[in-house]
């Protein structure tokens, strides 16, 4: 037996992660197991009516693109992220705060899913940096004992991520494209950020991600993903199919808002000197019209 651990965590990133485990991917226990503890960790009310009444959807959606934004440049591992939501959304539902008080709870969340789930914790000065010091590390420090007697020490939250790997190693499909597994992870990280998605069941969601990722890079699976999956995990396939085009929808909003931006961009690049007025001028005279009575200011 071969007890040597060859994993790397000298550097920002681990390079090396265990291999999967062929006694666990082959049990139908671990699947069993994830739907059977999957609703205790679920979110149980729509928070925004009660207990919150200075917070509005808008701002959840602002901070949880603030954390995710956070977890990518400090390239955290793909667990924190959601683990991170799920406290938030929890302590959301027990305590009411102000809106002044919500990046705080986000920092924290951050800071407790990553000693969690990553060998390097998040430290509390970084998060501080990333709220421009508006919160302070001893308020996060307070406010870490605040979110686990809040939560009652319940940490181990199933997440849709927890399902990804579990359902792609039992389907026929589930190698046959790596791009499969990346999409479907950032969908669910998209998805997370949506106030849609708050309450749905991690099984749900994941299966929702992994045929719509399917879809999305037009694998010659797409047809057979949504019964396969629904065969693993029981889940209901009209409220999968729902999520899946509650994803696509989202999916072609950001496109759309991409193009734009990069439309403005390159928009810039192209006439970088010209002030607003004349730059009008030239797209109208570029559209059809005259150059004549361009003025330059």
């Amino acid at each position: 037996m071969d007890l040597r651990c060859d994993e790397v965590v000298s550097g920002r990133i681990d390079s090396n992660f265990a291999e999967i485990d062929s006694t666990m991917s082959k049990d139908p226990r671990v699947l069993q197991n994830l739907i059977q503890l999957e609703r205790s960790t679920v979110p149980h009310c729509d928070y925004f009516k009660i207990p919150q009444s200075d917070l509005k959807p808008f701002m959840r959606k602002f901070v949880a693109i603030w954390m995710l934004e956070l977890c990518d440049e400090q390239h955290t591992e793909e667990q924190v992220f959601p683990l991170a939501i799920n406290f938030l959304d929890r302590f959301l539902c027990v305590c009411t705060i102000s809106r002044q008080q919500l990046q705080l709870l986000g920092a924290t969340c951050l800071l407790v899913a990553s000693k969690i789930r990553q060998c390097f914790a998040l430290s509390v000065d970084l998060l501080c940096a990333y709220t421009d010091y508006t919160v302070t590390s001893e308020q996060i420090r307070s406010w870490e004992l605040l979110l686990l007697a809040s939560l009652q020490w319940n940490l181990n939250a199933i997440t849709g991520f927890d399902y990804i790997d579990h359902i792609l190693q039992r389907v026929p499909w589930g190698s046959e494209n790596p791009h499969i597994r990346t999409h479907a992870h950032t969908l669910v990280s998209v998805c997370l950020t949506e106030l849609v998605f708050m309450q749905t069941l991690p099984s749900v969601l994941a299966a929702a991600c992994i045929c719509a990722a399917t879809r999305g890079i037009n694998s010659p699976s797409a047809r057979l993903a949504l019964g396969d999956i629904v065969r693993l995990t029981c889940v209901d396939p009209l409220e999968v199919e729902l999520a899946v085009r509650h994803i696509e929808v989202i999916v072609a909003k950001q496109t759309a808002a991409m193009q734009k931006q990069q439309q403005q961009i390159t928009l810039k690049s192209q006439y970088p000197v010209l002030p607003g007025k004349c730059a009008s001028e030239v797209y109208h005279s570029e559209s059809g019209s005259d150059f004549q009575g361009v003025r330059y200011y």
